[in-house]
């Protein structure tokens, strides 16, 4: 009966041993890489069957085979919109070399002509038409033509990628190394506070000791992501605004921290000539950072690997040297825009079509923010003039693509006339253009107000007419978005 009683107790204590005894904890992105097994499995999408693919070298077009091409479009620049667009495209294979040699100043064979159309779709969803780029020009760059980059790493050091902290540690030496003799490269960290522990150095060898010495510097609870992204275009203060500037954030987007706003980086940027990358970690939930990267000429990643991460940085310093650089003059249309470049390849059939797509609208503005569209009515009258049809087909598709949006419409007159005159003058011409929103879309009203400020709020002086004319205006104020 003791025997017994003895085989019991044993049998207990190693059963208590096995249960104890788990699998190591994984980390980094052995971590992250479980997470996104977890994620396919709860959402029923496989993400590892549409693996991107990375620029990893180049090949000249006459070496290249021409069924395994890829032609998209990299990034977009609008800054010098209406007049012109331009946009980088890339020409690659399916092992990630970039074809050169298909535009000059480096094409090999004037009697092909690559780069056979050009058009652009305006609208996403009401009133939706199509119009052909006749003229466009394409001009191919490669590591000749390259001038110094001024590149800004941007890390989140926040309690949240704690688990992928190492990694971090190892793919910013990574970037490092990748740097171009001429490039200028800094490194800084964030949690709530912004710490700039390289500033933009040329030396390879002096940017890699700095970072050994303080890269455990700025580690904390916080992620102030927007806060740091507004902050780090300080960086290049000291750089040629002609020069490129690039900044490079990494994180994983999860902001709990700034008080600062997505449409306040995005006119930093803008007033500093700044390109914001995002290398978005595992399963971001803010889509703020894509917004930015859209509206700044960036490009926005998402990784969940150590090897994805490698060939991101790389596939970024790649793509900023090696692209066809269409330009052309874009047709007006305030808002949604999107881009078909055609390839043509002797060997194939099928025209190749690169897809890209820019927003030229104010929407990226935040809460509160104001813009102006040019509603003209008669002297006197409240009936919106035909011509100004299209502006509020405008506003219709930028609200059919944009369901949280909220806007007032504001009417506001010049100084001529009674008070008790331009009130109700102002409020009718507001409701004019509520009810052609409401009626040419099922929008529900409730996402719109009106009102009339009559001449109580000039933005210029009414002693002119050029000042007149700017009072005489319908305005917007986002109110949700």
């Amino acid at each position: 009966m003791q025997n017994k009683f003895l085989s019991i107790i044993v049998i207990i204590f190693v059963a208590i041993g096995i249960s104890c005894s788990a699998p190591p904890r994984k980390k980094n992105f052995e971590f992250m890489e479980e997470q996104k097994v977890l994620q396919d499995e709860i959402t029923g999408v496989d993400t590892t069957q549409a693996k991107p693919i990375y620029i990893t070298g180049t090949l000249p077009i006459d070496k290249a085979d021409e069924d395994k091409l890829i032609f998209d479009i990299f990034r977009i620049n609008i800054d010098k919109y209406p007049e012109t667009v331009s946009f980088h495209a890339r020409v690659y294979d399916s092992s990630g070399n970039f074809i050169t040699n298909m535009a000059k100043p480096y094409k090999r064979n004037d009697e092909i002509n690559y780069f056979t159309g050009l058009k652009e779709q305006l609208g996403k969803h009401y009133n939706i038409r199509e119009e052909e780029i006749p003229i466009f020009e394409v001009r191919e760059f490669g590591a000749g033509d390259s001038i110094p980059f001024n590149i800004a790493l941007t890390v989140d050091y926040s309690g949240s990628m704690e688990p992928v902290m190492g990694a971090i540690f190892e793919g910013t030496e990574i970037f490092v190394d990748m740097k171009f003799p001429y490039d200028n490269i800094a490194i800084a960290s964030f949690n709530k506070n912004l710490e700039l522990q390289v500033p933009l150095n040329r030396d390879k060898n002096k940017i890699l000791e700095l970072y050994r010495e303080r890269r455990l510097q700025g580690k904390g609870i916080f992620s102030g992501v927007y806060s740091a992204l507004y902050n780090a275009i300080k960086i290049f203060s000291k750089s040629p605004i002609d020069d490129p500037r690039i900044l490079v954030v990494f994180s994983d987007g999860d902001d709990n921290y700034s008080k600062t706003k997505v449409g306040e980086i995005i006119q930093r940027a803008k007033r500093e000539n700044v390109n914001i990358f995002c290398v978005a970690f595992g399963y971001p939930k803010d889509t703020g950072l894509k917004e930015i990267t859209q509206y700044t000429g960036g490009k926005y990643y998402n990784i969940y690997t150590k090897e994805e991460m490698v060939k991101v940085f790389r596939d970024i310093y790649l793509s900023l040297r090696y692209y066809y650089l269409f330009t052309y003059k874009p047709p007006k249309y305030w808002g949604y825009h999107r881009i078909f470049a055609d390839l043509s390849l002797p060997t194939r059939d099928a025209v190749l079509v690169a897809e890209g797509e820019y927003d030229t609208s104010d929407l990226w503005a935040d809460v509160g923010d104001e813009f102006v569209r040019p509603i003209l009515f008669d002297f006197d009258k409240y009936e919106i003039k035909p011509e100004s049809d299209y502006i509020i087909d405008e506003i219709v598709d930028a609200m059919l693509s944009r369901p949280k949006l909220r806007l007032e419409i504001q009417g506001h007159t010049d100084g001529r006339g009674t008070e008790e005159y331009n009130q109700t003058l102002s409020e009718n011409r507001a409701k004019a253009v509520y009810d052609a929103i409401l009626k040419r879309a099922n929008i529900d009203a409730n996402r719109l107000r009106y009102a009339g400020f009559g001449f109580s709020r000039p933005v210029a002086s009414n002693a002119t007419d050029e000042g007149r004319a700017k009072n005489r205006r319908t305005q917007f104020v986002v109110l949700a978005k």
